[in-house]
């Protein structure tokens, strides 16, 4: 949340639609604390990610780690999916957003590894 200003300068057409997956594998952390998640996300003071929507999700709603998953509590099992806008579709928005999830996470005591997949979404209406 500190670095949040700089996205202050930001284009505000640059947001983008994003659908953000966090997943705990095998462990059913993520999706038990789904509800506390999505209320700290939302109570924060920033707009880098504003959700919109979530849902619980399980294995057919997650697209299959880019790399050997022995590397972390496989396979992916159990998770939640945030929908929303996301200020724009760069690595530093990306990275920010990863940042505060771990972190929401963390203060939720989910202590399994996760696994997060943000994936740009075409926008609707």
């Amino acid at each position: 949340m500190l670095t949040i200003d700089w996205f202050a300068e930001r284009d505000p057409r640059s947001s983008t639609p994003a659908v953000v997956n966090i997943n705990s594998g095998r462990d059913p952390s993520i999706p038990a604390v789904a509800q506390q998640l999505t209320d700290h996300l939302d109570h924060l003071e920033q707009d880098v990610f504003v959700r919109r929507s979530h849902d619980v999700a399980g294995r057919d709603a997650v697209l299959p780690p880019p790399f050997d998953d022995r590397l972390w509590n496989r396979p992916p099992l159990h998770g939640v999916v945030l929908r929303g806008e996301l200020a724009e579709w760069s690595f530093d928005a990306i990275g920010w957003l990863a940042e505060v999830v771990a972190d929401s996470a963390a203060q939720l005591d989910v202590r399994s590894p996760l696994v997060l997949t943000v994936t740009r979404t075409l926008a609707t209406g």
